[in-house]
């Protein structure tokens, strides 16, 4: 009997290693076909005509972000969390595209959710310097900068009616916070969570 089992054993031994490399391989390249991915939404959204300042700043700290990503199938969670942070920044350039399109006539509701989601982004903002202070970015104060424009044109687009034009930018600064949390996810990113001061 332990004749038999035995040659099963390494059998079942050799093909849990060739297994668990097999996995290794596969998120390594699940992790390259990411990091192409973003590189690819990048180039389209630095290919918009005329930019504005927020939008060249989100899309070089997008491609500073790519640079610094690397595939590794010890730090997935670290990987996953800077590309979160590269998905947000696009995503914030492409509501401040949206921003600049023709604003639609307002409904009657339009004001009243268009507070709602100021209210919203306002605190989201608030939250900008705690991630920043997190983050070890060196130029974090410039996340929180953009951050605050972008909420401060969304209030005035408010202010003039302009309740689409007005979300759009105030989602684009919840977004940049966003990336900021990320960072900071990212950096404390440990077997242990972190302490409360």
């Amino acid at each position: 009997m332990r004749r038999i089992l035995a040659p099963v054993f390494v059998l079942v031994l050799a093909a849990c290693v060739v297994i668990g490399k097999e996995r290794r391989r596969s998120e390594l390249e699940r992790q390259q076909e990411r990091i192409q991915e973003l590189r690819r939404k990048l180039a389209r959204r630095a290919a918009l005509p005329s930019p504005s300042e927020e939008q060249k700043f989100l899309h070089a700290r997008a491609a500073a972000l790519l640079e610094r990503m690397k595939p590794s199938a010890e730090e997935r969670y670290r990987f996953d969390r800077m590309g979160r942070a590269v998905e947000d920044l696009l995503e914030a350039s492409e509501e401040i595209e949206e921003a600049r399109q023709e604003e639609k006539p307002a409904r009657p509701q339009d004001r009243q959710e268009a507070s709602r989601d100021l209210q919203r982004y306002y605190f989201r903002v608030q939250q900008a310097d705690f991630f920043a202070g997190l983050c070890g970015e060196a130029d974090a104060a410039a996340y929180v900068k953009h951050s605050r424009a972008l909420y401060q044109q969304g209030r005035s687009a408010y202010d003039a009616g302009q309740y689409r034009r007005a979300r759009k930018l105030g989602e684009a600064a919840s977004l940049v916070v966003s990336a900021l949390e990320r960072l900071a996810q990212a950096r404390l990113s440990s077997a242990e969570p972190p302490r409360l001061p």
